[in-house]
């Protein structure tokens, strides 16, 4: 005689199998146009904020220095972003079916204003960012690792053994390199802006032991060493001095300082 084998089910509890509904599975809400343009530009101002607090970390730390490459990427960056998040809730806004052409052409519509709104606001920072830092006569203003301070500018003077194709604008100046690195304090990339125009600096002018002046259109500037002496504009006669504007290399913001009935 054999034994029949019995099978019992699974008692309840964890390990057991879930009970059979016939019931269909509860969908949620679908999701409408309008709210899915709502949480495309939830995204899009999140995003903004990331990079509002990525530029503000650049420009205000020692990584300042590498925001000529870095604030374009990170613009770059944002509008692949923007746009990626843009074309997402179009394509989903149009997988939904039905009256949707209205819902996305609004959403294009705001698309292509927040573009022209972050092209305007990347100029509009641009031009900020390398406008020149505003200055004042006998103050120290720094650009880059140079701080320069200067005196107004006398026109009209004679310099010994030196002469202009029309007359010699000087300006006393004190150049200090602040920096770790090594240095040039050029001539030439120094401005002097005036009714006719602006005019390059020729000459750095600085006093030697046997009591004359050395001059050179450029000197080098080792870290911790400064430059004292003179800065010479050859302008034409008649030239009315209203700014002066000192870099510490050509392409450089530079240091703009109102000069005008100094």
């Amino acid at each position: 005689m054999s034994d029949t084998q019995t099978t019992r089910p699974d008692p309840p509890g964890p390990v057991a199998w879930p009970a059979y509904d016939p019931r269909p599975p509860v969908q949620g809400e679908p999701v409408r146009p309008v709210r899915r343009i709502g949480r495309a530009f939830g995204a899009v101002l999140g995003v903004q904020a990331l990079v509002a607090f990525a530029v503000l970390l650049v420009l205000n730390s020692y990584r300042r220095s590498a925001a000529g490459w870095l604030l374009p990427l990170i613009g770059v960056a944002d509008l692949a972003a923007t746009l990626q998040i843009c074309w997402l809730a179009i394509r989903d806004i149009r997988l939904l079916g039905g009256r949707t052409a209205g819902p996305r052409r609004l959403l294009t519509a705001l698309v292509l204003l927040l573009a022209a709104a972050l092209a305007g606001g990347a100029y509009a920072f641009h031009r900020h960012a390398a406008a020149p830092v505003r200055g004042t006569l006998g103050t120290p203003v720094q650009d880059g690792d140079l701080t320069f301070t200067a005196s107004g500018p006398r026109c009209g003077v004679k310099i010994t053994g030196i002469a202009a194709t029309g007359t010699w604008c000087r300006v006393r100046l004190t150049a200090a390199n602040t920096g770790s690195a090594p240095l040039r304090l050029d001539a030439a990339a120094q401005r002097l802006h005036g009714g006719d125009g602006r005019r390059p600096g020729s000459l750095l002018l600085s006093p030697s032991r046997s009591k004359r002046y050395v001059r050179a259109a450029s000197r080098p500037l080792p870290a911790g060493s400064s430059f004292s002496g003179y800065l010479l504009f050859d302008v034409p006669s008649g030239f009315a001095a209203r700014t002066l504007e000192l870099h510490a290399a050509g392409g450089s913001r530079g240091v703009r300082i109102e000069i005008e009935g100094a």
